[in-house]
């Protein structure tokens, strides 16, 4: 049975191949977590793929092989991994990192450190107690929830667009490099089946969502993996070494579709 990693968060509807009404073909166990939870399922090898935090990949990417074409990506306004604050970007002393995704939380030290070359102190967000706090991260639907607590919002991939013209990856279809050697032909039917769901979800999007603000959300996103997506990790993993957050640059590997033909 294939053990699959799943998050569910809004973002991830399009990939929910159960709702868009496409059968694997074989059986499988969806394992439900936020995606620092499936990070590390996919690491102890409690899942056999998973939806995971670029920057988990970046720091494993030894253990795992990415799947094709998939990804979630912004290429400028992401609206669900925002920093909140009562005062001015530049002037941030102190922030509140969620514990959910880790990608995020290197982002935002990427942003102050390169960016802007500031240094504030980071705690982590223990709670949704915001209120008090000067400046918090958060992503998914809470990001949305909270959207007007504060009276500054900023959009990390807005910013990361700005900054280096790219899109910014934010998460990874990956495989442990074990199970793919002995289940390939498994895992290249999930890869297919995954690209599938999300074309036919934005077919259609109204038969699976009613509320225009939330289907407009979705479109925003972006769902490829494209030579401008891996040039994008290429120069975050760069960011990351330049400032100690990793120690070894890697390298992005793919299973077995167009994106092994990426010469990076």
């Amino acid at each position: 049975m294939l053990r699959i990693g799943w998050i569910d968060y809004l973002n991830t509807l399009p990939f929910n191949f159960e709702k868009t009404g496409i059968d694997l073909g074989f059986s499988y166990e969806l394992v439900k977590g936020f995606p620092s939870q499936i990070n590390r399922f996919l690491s102890e090898k409690k899942v056999d793929v998973g939806f995971i935090s670029s920057v988990h990949y970046i720091q494993n990417f030894n253990d795992f092989l990415i799947l094709s074409d998939l990804s979630i990506s912004s290429l400028n306004k992401v609206k669900s991994v925002v920093i909140l604050s009562e005062k001015p970007l530049e002037k941030i002393s102190q922030i509140y990192l969620t514990k959910e995704s880790k990608t995020s939380q290197y982002l935002t030290k990427i942003i102050f450190k390169v960016f802007l070359n500031k240094n504030p102190v980071y705690k982590p967000l223990s709670d949704e107690d915001i209120e008090n706090k000067e400046a918090v991260l958060l992503i998914g639907d809470k990001a949305i929830k909270f959207s007007d607590r504060k009276k500054y919002r900023y959009d990390l991939s807005e910013i990361w667009f700005k900054e280096t013209g790219l899109p910014f990856v934010f998460a990874l279809w990956c495989v442990r490099k074990d199970y793919y050697e002995k289940n390939k032909d498994k895992v290249k039917k999930l890869n297919q089946v995954l690209k599938t769901s999300k074309n036919r979800f934005f077919e259609n999007p109204e038969k699976y969502i009613k509320d225009q603000f939330l289907i407009n959300y979705l479109k925003n996103l972006d769902y490829c993996l494209s030579e401008e997506h891996i040039k994008s990790l290429k120069l975050f993993s760069e960011y990351l070494l330049e400032t100690g957050l990793i120690k070894e640059k890697p390298t992005f590997r793919f299973i077995e579709g167009k994106n092994e033909a990426y010469n990076f």
